[in-house]
């Protein structure tokens, strides 16, 4: 039984940040492996020779094996960049190691580097092939992404993926190919050899003992600490949320969120998890707008007595700064479902600015 205490709108704003934290991995890690089986890639072991070019030029190689959760990769390239007319190179001889769970990266020109649990590895444990297929078709479409067609790379039929502004040929989860071009730095990576199913040495997943590592582990538990816990099911740990679905028809959610056009604000993503409905914009690098849809039986942020509650348009609103959150709330209420739209920014301060947001969506 949930009680109206204020935590739960705090826990609210956790889970959505947590969500674009769990969805920007899934995209980097699954999406791709998708359409294949539970393993990162669907072909045992390998090895693929790229070319790096565009502002990085150079080579990268990768050698893996049991299904990609042993890997070893090493680039060693040049990248020039011009910025306000000064130009810059930077060369860089890097690997990065992944085995049982574990990574290691490192920079072998300064012999320094970072070790650490591979984060979000099991988030898929539980999943069907089927589920994670579904996952991955979601968050593509979720983040605007789509498979635009087939294409053959070193004789291989490739699947051609674009999103945000990339775009990937993969073939059996393996990306040979890669076009990106963000700020006007343009990265393109082409597959020059690739070797399916070769023998590779288990030698090649030892870490170098020469490198000085820094330990992440703490540092990725700060960040995404609890994050496990805040979906687990099991309701006797006091962390764990138990968020009564939210009765906003999650298809009007969907339409408001992919029609809004305010301030050159960009669509990154629009998901339903849980009940709990959630949409992230972006303007430039630094400026984001996350959205949220939650039932109001999941607490009620007036009790915190340091929001402002006032009315706009007929909807009852509040507005400041939440308890742990960086950037500044806007919640509004909307008896007809019994939900709180959340509205944090971390770029708009505002309250009139706030209230053009608000406008805009239109909820």
């Amino acid at each position: 039984m949930l009680t109206n205490k204020p935590e739960h709108l705090i826990q609210i704003h956790s889970l959505m940040k947590q969500i674009i934290l769990i969805v920007t991995c899934l995209l980097m890690t699954h999406v791709a492996t998708a359409q294949q089986k539970s393993q990162i890639y669907a072909i045992k072991s390998g090895h693929v020779e790229y070319q790096l070019s565009g502002n990085t030029t150079g080579t990268k190689s990768v050698w893996w094996d049991n299904y990609g959760n042993s890997s070893f990769t090493e680039t060693k390239s040049v990248s020039v960049t011009k910025m306000f007319g000064i130009k810059s190179e930077t060369k860089t001889h890097d690997i990065s190691i992944i085995k049982g769970g574990q990574f290691w990266s490192a920079n072998l020109i300064e012999n320094k580097g970072q070790k650490g649990t591979v984060p979000f590895q099991n988030i898929t444990d539980n999943m069907t092939d089927a589920e994670k297929k579904k996952m991955g078709k979601d968050l593509l479409e979720a983040f605007g992404g789509e498979i635009v067609g087939k294409e053959k790379v070193l004789g291989n039929e490739c699947e051609v993926v674009k999103l945000m502004g990339a775009k990937c040929w993969i073939y059996e989860g393996v990306t040979l190919k890669s076009e990106a071009k963000i700020l006007g730095i343009e990265a393109i990576e082409t597959a020059t050899r690739f070797d399916k199913n070769s023998s590779v040495s288990a030698s090649k997943f030892t870490p170098p003992t020469n490198i000085k590592y820094e330990d992440q582990d703490q540092y990725q538990q700060e960040i995404f600490g609890g994050m496990s816990e805040g979906f687990s099911d099991d309701s006797d740990g006091d962390e764990a949320i138990d968020l009564v679905p939210v009765k906003y028809p999650y298809e009007k959610f969907q339409k408001i969120a992919n029609g809004f056009s305010f301030n050159n604000y960009h669509k990154m993503m629009v998901m339903n998890m849980e009940g709990t409905y959630s949409a992230m914009f972006m303007k430039g690098m630094n400026g984001s707008l996350g959205v949220a849809a939650t039932s109001r039986k999941n607490g009620n942020p007036g009790q915190e007595g340091n929001l402002d509650v006032f009315t706009h348009s007929g909807k009852k609103c509040m507005y400041g700064k939440m308890e742990g959150d960086e950037g500044i709330s806007l919640i509004i209420e909307i008896p007809d479902y019994d939900t709180y739209i959340i509205l944090v920014s971390s770029s708009v301060q505002t309250k009139s600015e706030m209230l053009q947001l608000m406008d805009a969506f239109n909820f």
